[in-house]
């Protein structure tokens, strides 16, 4: 079987050192996939990523872990061979077609809870706005907001939402795909509803005309960055609760509650990723969805 793949990759083009490297990175999935007692006519998804995961636990002869590139070579290599079984109409299909690997980053700050994240939107003021503070910028803020802990959204989204993404009374929010995410429509959640509504009919025009920006953009700005109003946000979450850092903090708190909670496949869809892998990486945040929120939270007056 080997010797046919190496044939397979000299026809495809490789080049002596590449096939080499497959050599090394396949022989040694190959002999894991004997040791394990695994067919290799017949892995599965699950299979394959059990050796992903255990090549981040493995040491060269220096004593240190795997270097990532090295890692992503491996997975490369795997997927190649798998893709030959399929020339060779072993599979139907490669298991892992549409394993993507990446770099595991840790998050450095704490996820929010479920009460936490439901808190910052109950709690984000919108009464009694003095100047030079504007009560149409609260409101527009609380729908940030929402979208935030409701839906996961992230800045580049946020600034890409049109009028036009929102159906009031299908109660749905379209939100476009990018090169790294898939498109998706949500389900509002109630209480988005009444903010939403009075944000459209009424302070999303009073921005308008105080800016002289009358496009279809759901968040109208005349600038390009859409920071200017998260750091806005932020700033006031982080008077409702202290732990709060920034719109990724609070993106990976939602989906790492999704992760939990759903079947992964649907956690993917609700993430918008294109690689089912991005959303596995998730199940390393594990926010406490037990802890009383009260006391982790400093309220507005």
């Amino acid at each position: 079987m080997m010797n046919s793949f190496f044939t397979y990759l000299q026809k495809t083009g490789y080049t002596e050192s590449s096939i080499k490297t497959n050599e090394r990175a396949v022989g040694k999935f190959l002999s894991w996939c004997s040791q394990m007692s695994y067919d290799v006519e017949q892995m599965t998804y699950e299979k394959c990523t059990d050796y992903f995961s255990l090549l981040l636990t493995r040491k060269t002869k220096y004593d240190k872990l795997l270097k990532e590139t090295t890692i992503k070579s491996y997975t490369g290599c795997i997927k190649l061979y798998f893709k030959y079984l399929v020339s060779e109409d072993i599979y139907t299909v490669s298991p892992i077609e549409k394993y993507n690997y990446t770099a595991d980053k840790d998050f450095e700050h704490d996820t929010l809870t479920i009460k936490e994240l439901e808190l910052l939107y109950i709690c984000f003021p919108t009464l009694d706005i003095k100047h030079p503070n504007c009560k149409s910028v609260a409101i527009r803020n609380k729908v940030v907001t929402g979208f935030m802990v409701f839906q996961g959204l992230d800045t580049k989204i946020l600034n890409h939402l049109r009028v036009d993404n929102i159906n009031l009374e299908k109660r749905k929010l379209r939100v476009p795909g990018t090169k790294k995410t898939e498109p998706k429509t949500y389900t509002l959640n109630p209480e988005q509803m009444s903010v939403l509504k009075q944000y459209l009919f009424e302070d999303r025009i009073v921005l308008q005309n105080k800016i002289n920006n009358h496009s279809e953009a759901l968040f109208p700005l005349n600038s390009d960055r859409f920071s200017i109003i998260t750091s806005q946000v932020i700033k006031v979450l982080k008077t409702i609760n202290y732990k709060v850092v920034n719109v990724k903090q609070i993106r990976t708190s939602v989906i790492a509650l999704w992760v939990q909670n759903d079947d992964l496949r649907i956690a993917q869809k609700k993430s918008r990723h294109r690689f089912i892998t991005s959303t596995e990486s998730y199940k390393k945040y594990n926010p406490n969805a037990n802890r009383e929120a009260v006391d982790e939270f400093h309220l507005m007056q």
